[in-house]
């Protein structure tokens, strides 16, 4: 009776037991099929491997770090950050584990060109590890690429800067120009101004002087109307200059006439005196 109990709790424990094996057989072939698909180079297959067994089982260590490894190779560097983070978070993994992991994650960074990050990740997986050689090397790599990556975004920087402050002398030179390019206007126009101003002035002189012309010939015409009119006579009529002229020269020859009645009056008186006949009558 005693044999029969025991082999009854044979099979009782190899019942319970079964499962468990079969699950491991199950995870054991999706890694290995995973991992040729991964070394014939068809990732996408391996990809999809690797999520069949982490279907059964999230926590499988192979599957996530190996799914990660295949999402790497597939430029999908998110993703497979995200599986080494799993392997890292796993507080039942070993630190070599953990350091390959880490070491992973710095080549995801190093693909991106995020160099300062991927020597992050590499000096993790040192301190995991110090005697890894490769991890050493991608380590130094990384931080030299980092520091001229820096050095590259300062003198991008100053580039900057000069750009900017070239721009704003640009800028103020432009304003100063238009500044004066403004006031330029600005003289010319005032100049016009004044032109105009003084044409408008020469023009109203001119008008003035127009018109004071028009009111002195008029007044010479009122002075010659005048001279006309002192010049008629009592009639009415015009008098003739050479008219008056005439006159004065019968005036001065009836002086003279009566000068020569008077001398031949003396004359004629002067015979008498003496007892001479004087002639009187025209010869015929």
């Amino acid at each position: 009776m005693q044999v029969l109990k025991n082999i009854q709790l044979s099979i009782i424990f190899l019942m319970l037991v079964s499962p468990v094996l079969a699950q491991s057989f199950a995870e054991k072939d999706g890694v290995i099929k995973g991992n040729q698909a991964y070394r014939q180079k068809d990732y996408e297959k391996a990809e999809v491997q690797y999520r069949a067994v982490l279907g059964e089982d999230e926590n499988s260590v192979k599957a996530n770090y190996n799914l990660g490894n295949s999402l790497y190779e597939q430029k999908k560097y998110d993703q497979a950050r995200a599986q080494y983070d799993k392997v890292i978070q796993d507080k039942k993994m070993s630190k070599e584990d953990v350091a390959r992991a880490y070491h992973n994650t710095g080549n995801t960074y190093l693909s991106e060109k995020n160099y300062q990050k991927a020597a992050d990740n590499f000096k993790e997986a040192l301190k995991r590890n110090p005697k890894d050689e490769e991890t050493r090397y991608n380590y130094a790599l990384a931080k030299r690429m980092a520091e001229q990556q820096q050095n590259q975004n300062q003198e991008q920087d100053k580039d900057k800067d000069k750009d900017s402050s070239k721009d704003k002398n640009q800028n103020k030179q432009s304003d100063s120009k238009n500044q004066e390019n403004q006031k330029e206007k600005s003289d010319q126009q005032d100049q016009q101004d004044k032109q105009d101003q003084k044409q408008e002035q020469s023009n109203e002189q001119q008008k003035d002087q127009k018109q004071g012309d028009k009111e002195n010939q008029k007044d010479g015409e009122s002075q010659s109307e005048g001279q006309q009119k002192i010049e008629k006579g009592a009639d009415g009529s015009k008098k003739d200059q050479s008219e008056s002229l005439n006159k004065q020269r019968q005036e001065s020859i009836l002086d003279a006439l009566g000068q020569q009645e008077q001398q031949s009056l003396r004359k004629v008186m002067e015979q008498k005196t003496n007892g001479k006949r004087v002639r009187t009558e025209k010869d015929w």
